[in-house]
């Protein structure tokens, strides 16, 4: 029986970078496996939204698993908790978080705090707010919380207990402006607004004066002072990726997010030791783990979290360094898997190294295997897959291109 390995190169769409040369780092980069498999399958480009739209990761990886995220999307909240192993009920509220750094006035200086926090940093960060702010903030509101950090800066926090997921952010989402306050945005969400600002109020207060921010101060680096919330949300009960495609399927995810997804769709998460989505991700083992989980399932999906990092930090150079070890990881696995596998790869968003950010171009997409169109591109990259067999798809289509070639599609009509 037939098999697919969907690849999500997170970020990785670009636009033309000076110091390459005006190339994309996907053009600069040096994937002879990439590009083989391009050559010898078909191609085309995607809008995982619709054309311009912006996604965010969870909003894009929703459309791409095939769940129109105007309809699904429940907030980031709810994902990162369960990617972070954290159990949720449907009346609990659940918000990403990043660790930042701010100035005396609230002002955000940096929004992920340097980015690679130390696991000791880590430790004491979940220690203060677990056992010196949220304590404070039960004795008055009477809710019910934890937070964990997951990968780098990020981080969530889960409230339990007579609260609303109609909130508005604390994270400005830009650096230099001050912390924004919390707002309820219905009737029911008050006292979660309340809540949620004495919970900035003590983070600022105790991280302040934490024993790792005197270190890290005495090194020249900027405190961790500041827990930034966003995308509160509640979770929803999702149709199961494999009712809906007649699929058995695996994710192998480093960061709790896009794990969360998975998790939510039903799809059994895989653990892979040294993949957290950092830049150190050992890819050769996540292609490894991959290719043995494809013994027992019918869909693989392998996501790829630090091309997308690399751009937010304008790291150019660092960006097509990642493409080149996902290439080799990618060789490995084809040495493993038997002809009749599917291999698609595409990304789920663009975030150009020239603007840092994610933004709403059409990515690439790629379709191998036995059966495959074979058209006359050559080369992954931007302006090569428009030239494809598939010319211009949308996110949403993704997973029914890869039941069409599983042939686990029912027949529309008769």
């Amino acid at each position: 029986m037939p098999r697919a390995l969907l690849v999500i190169l997170d970020g990785c769409a670009d636009r033309p970078v000076k110091e390459l040369g005006g190339k994309t780092p996907l053009e600069f980069a040096v994937k002879p496996t990439i590009d083989r498999l391009t050559a010898e399958g078909s191609c085309g480009l995607m809008d995982v939204i619709s054309p311009g739209i912006r996604p965010g990761s969870d909003t894009a990886h929703l459309a791409i698993f095939g769940y129109d995220p105007y309809k699904y999307y429940p907030g980031r909240g709810p994902f990162e908790a369960l990617g972070a192993g954290l159990m949720l009920s449907p009346s609990d509220v659940a918000f990403r978080a990043n660790v930042a750094t701010v100035n005396n006035d609230l002002i955000v200086v940096d929004r992920r705090g340097g980015r690679y926090i130390d696991p000791s940093e880590v430790k004491e960060i979940e220690n203060v707010i677990n056992n010196e702010v949220l304590p404070a903030l039960k004795s008055k509101y009477g809710i019910n919380a934890v937070y964990k950090q997951t990968v780098e800066h990020r981080g969530v926090l889960v409230l339990k207990g007579g609260v609303s997921p109609h909130v508005s952010d604390t994270d400005p989402h830009v650096i230099g402006a001050k912390v924004s306050e919390a707002k309820a945005l219905s009737s029911d969400a008050k006292i979660t607004a309340d809540y949620i600002n004495e919970f900035t109020r003590l983070v600022y207060e105790k991280l302040s004066s934490a024993e790792f921010n005197e270190k890290r101060r005495r090194d020249g680096k900027g405190p961790i002072n500041m827990v930034l919330l966003r995308g509160a949300g509640s979770l929803k009960n999702f149709e199961p990726l494999s009712s809906r495609y007649r699929i058995k399927p695996a994710i192998i995810a480093g960061v709790a997010l896009i794990r969360g997804i998975g998790v939510a769709l039903g799809m059994e998460p895989i653990h892979v030791d040294n993949y957290i989505g950092s830049k150190d991700d050992d890819f050769t083992a996540a292609f490894q783990a991959a290719a043995r989980a494809l013994k027992d399932h019918d869909f693989v999906f392998l996501h790829v979290k630090p091309t997308d990092s690399m751009s937010h930090d304008g790291d150019a150079e660092g960006k097509a360094m990642i493409i080149e070890r996902v290439d080799t990881g990618l060789r490995r696995f084809l040495e493993e898997t038997p002809s009749d596998t599917y291999i698609f790869i595409t990304c789920d968003h663009a975030t150009p190294i020239v603007v840092k950010e994610h933004t709403g171009d059409p990515v690439p997409f790629m379709a191998w295997g036995p059966d495959v169109m074979r058209d006359d591109v050559t080369r992954f990259s931007e302006r090569d897959c428009i030239k494809g067999f598939w010319t211009r798809i949308r996110g949403i289509d993704v997973m029914n291109i890869i039941a069409n070639y599983l042939g686990t599609l029912e027949k529309f009509g008769e």
